[in-house]
């Protein structure tokens, strides 16, 4: 029997060579070439072939005793095979059987159809599977796909005349070549079950060695099916497992920090946002949304707790997960405690600075008998104020800091830090997090996303996390009302109205300067457009290749509207907030993902007045018709994650990335919720029940251990 740990390279016909193409596709080990999945079935088996249903185009599978063999080559280097063969059909007796290639002068190209059709074979039989060639002669002629030489007629084959495996392969590796590997592994290797029985009997789960038989070589439709469902059952058990481990984990030791509902801060921070909110937003009087009220009371249970919080806060664009988080860190600072907040890019960890600044500012801490300290410490901070910030959160005098990855420097140290606030942390390493954790003894740890994600998604996701959802905007915000045009020239006479109103403009384009693309790029459109078409209005330049200090001194300048129109790129994607911007016009928009394009939306419509999405594109493709109307249909980030998730997968989507084994397919997720749902009740009795505490799960948890070791033993954040 074959060790499953055992290298590729040591099966018969792989060597070196192929073992280094099949490593390309994640395949090291025996093990990972077994569970490398076909991306697709198809039905091979025999088809009625008879004369008078002959059509051109369609795909069959025809058996026949080998006649006669020929080459033929044409004029423009086209190499032709010909192989006639005897079927036992009446109308069609003979059927002419071809295989076209490039000649080259080097080698034959045909020498193995010549090696397998030699003398020798005549009256054996081979079975076909092609096209059916368009051809004014009596003999149907079919252009081969598969083929494979059997001394009987009732053989079992591997690449004909049956439900055959089809595969995703590099161009060096055949499909025939790794299907006959993959037949002929699989008749060597007996897997232990590692499901408990059980589990197996209750869901109607095949057996892992008569599921992994079925997954590649199916000898039914029904018996794949069901090799599926075992295989998706298992990999959200698994995975289920795993985090619920974690979490388990996670609350089995209490955290140094301990909180006190003092609201010496608190309640002059909610006074505060009476003043700034309703002023720049024209509202009344500012109050928490609904929503916000029931998050705020999650995170603070969780704060109060012996246990450390590990939540994620799932909000869409303007939900105000900002001022949730605030609210948190502010219960920490009135505690004597410190906050570090790290944000994916300088420009943001500005933006949330800023926002800090101007929501506590003079805000007076009695714990400490002076105001609320904030610092800002990123890679381009000049040394000496560095090193007066790091003196700063050694000795505790600063309370909250906000900064990139450069918070994880190992000589940034605390004094008494408790609360770690991470924004869209899906831009962050697995190691860069768990560095920052490291700052401290289990430390409370909030994450912010602004992805909307289904639940049942978060579940899968991020299930070691306590999830918290702001499913509300703000009371006062309208729809943003999104239009396709095809041209900026349509809209011009409407931007003219909207920056006689007094508000901003925002003009983003996908790409800065020329390329061979033929696309309108910023650099161009903002020298022509600021002189001709917005010539009377301010007009500022915002990319990435700008020096940080440019880019905070544009973003302010539009802020403070010395600028009242920014040409920019995707750099104002995440967390940019001008209340007074209310249009923002997306050119090319059909080369952006959903969730860019409703990211880019969420820059408009933070304040009581109309706001507008200008998309400018043609789509020429199925999927950007289908991303352009989703967006004209609806303001709901939810839907768009979802709709964005089904067209084009989660890697994108939530950064998640995924290698050999624990590849994960998240749109299982959205299309199989009854099959999570099952694999979450289970996991759950297994981790926190006594259901299987006399059963034998050593080889599930070595599965597991196996699967997400590396990804679980990284840290709180998987």
């Amino acid at each position: 029997m074959l060790q499953l740990n055992s290298s590729v390279k040591y099966l018969k016909t792989v060597g070196n060579r192929r073992a280094y193409y099949l490593s390309q596709l994640g395949i090291h080990t025996v093990e990972e070439l077994i569970f490398y999945f076909p991306r697709e079935i198809q039905d091979r088996r025999n088809l009625q072939f008879l004369a008078q249903e002959i059509q051109p185009g369609k795909k069959i599978t025809i058996v026949g005793k080998i006649v006669a063999s020929q080459e033929v080559s044409t004029k423009n280097n086209l190499g032709i095979f010909k192989l006639l063969i005897e079927t036992s059909l009446a109308k069609t007796p003979l059927v002419c059987l071809v295989w076209y290639k490039k000649l080259n002068r080097r080698y034959d190209v045909f020498s193995t159809l010549k090696r397998k059709f030699s003398f020798e074979t005549r009256g054996k039989y081979v079975v076909a599977y092609g096209k059916i060639n368009e051809t004014g002669f009596y003999i149907p002629e079919v252009s081969v796909e598969d083929y494979e030489l059997i001394e009987d007629i009732n053989e079992i084959t591997i690449h004909t005349n049956r439900l055959v495996p089809v595969y995703s392969l590099t161009e060096n590796l055949s499909q025939q070549w790794f299907r006959e590997l993959m037949f002929n592994t699989l008749q060597q290797i007996q897997l232990q079950e590692y499901l408990p029985q059980k589990i197996l009997s209750l869901e109607n789960l095949l057996p892992i060695n008569i599921a992994l038989q079925n997954i590649h070589f199916p000898d039914s439709w029904q018996l794949y099916t069901e090799a599926q469902k075992r295989f998706l059952f298992e990999k959200f058990f698994l995975l289920q497992i795993a985090v619920l481990k974690t979490k388990k984990q996670l609350h089995s030791k209490q955290k140094v920090a301990k909180y006190i509902l003092r609201r010496t801060l608190l309640t002059p921070f909610k006074e505060r946002l009476k003043t700034l909110i309703s002023t720049s937003e024209g509202n009344k009087s500012f109050e928490f949304t609904k929503s916000q009220v029931k998050v705020i009371n999650e995170l603070f249970k969780d704060l109060l707790s012996v246990y450390p919080m590990n939540r994620i806060l799932i909000g869409d664009v303007g939900s105000g997960k900002t001022i949730v988080a605030i609210c948190c860190m502010l219960l920490a600072v009135e505690n004597n405690y410190q906050v570090a907040f790290m944000a994916p890019t300088e420009i943001l960890a500005e933006q949330h600075y800023h926002n800090l600044s101007l929501y506590l500012k003079n805000l007076f801490n009695p714990i400490t008998k002076r105001e609320v300290k904030i610092s800002l410490y990123l890679g381009k901070t000049p040394k000496k104020e560095k090193e007066k910030i790091l003196s700063g959160l050694k000795n505790g005098e600063i309370d909250i800091v906000v900064g990139t990855h450069s918070l994880i420097e190992p000589k940034v140290k605390f004094k008494n830090l408790s609360l770690v606030v991470i924004d869209e942390q899906h831009r962050f390493g697995v190691i860069q997090r768990k560095k920052l954790y490291q700052k401290s003894f289990l430390p409370d740890v909030l994450i912010m996303t602004a992805t909307p994600i289904p639940r049942s998604l978060a579940m899968t996701v991020y299930g070691e996390l306590d999830i918290s959802t702001l499913t509300e905007l703000p009371p006062g915000r309208k729809p943003i009302i999104t239009k396709v045009y095809k041209s900026i020239d349509e809209v011009y006479q409407f931007l003219l109205q909207r920056l006689q109103q007094n508000e901003k403009i925002y003009i983003v384009y996908p790409i800065i300067e020329e390329t061979k693309l033929e696309l309108k790029t910023l650099v161009e459109e903002y020298a022509k457009l600021s002189s001709t078409m917005f010539k009377e209005y301010p007009c500022g330049i915002l990319h990435g290749k700008m020096k940080p200090k440019q880019k905070e001194e544009t973003m302010l300048k539009f802020k403070a509207g010395e600028y009242k129109i920014l040409f920019t790129t995707t750099v104002i994607e995440v967390g940019i907030d001008v209340p007074d911007a209310t249009v923002i016009v997306i050119n090319h928009a059909e080369r952006y993902g959903l969730a860019q394009l409703h990211q880019l939306r969420g820059r408009v419509g933070r304040s009581d007045k109309q706001s507008y999405c200008i998309l400018i594109c043609e789509p020429s493709t199925e999927e950007a018709k289908k991303r352009i109307q989703i967006m004209t249909e609806t303001n709901d980030g939810f839907k768009i994650a979802q709709t964005d998730l089904l067209l084009r997968g989660p890697g994108e989507i939530f950064g998640v990335k995924q290698h050999g084994k624990t590849k994960f397919d998240f749109t299982e997720v959205i299309k199989y919720p009854e099959i999570l749902s099952k694999a979450h009740e289970w996991a759950k009795k297994v981790v926190f029940t006594e259901e299987f505490k006399n059963v034998n799960l050593t080889e599930l948890y070595k599965k597991i251990q196996q699967m997400y070791s590396k990804q679980f033993d990284l840290g709180i954040v998987g």
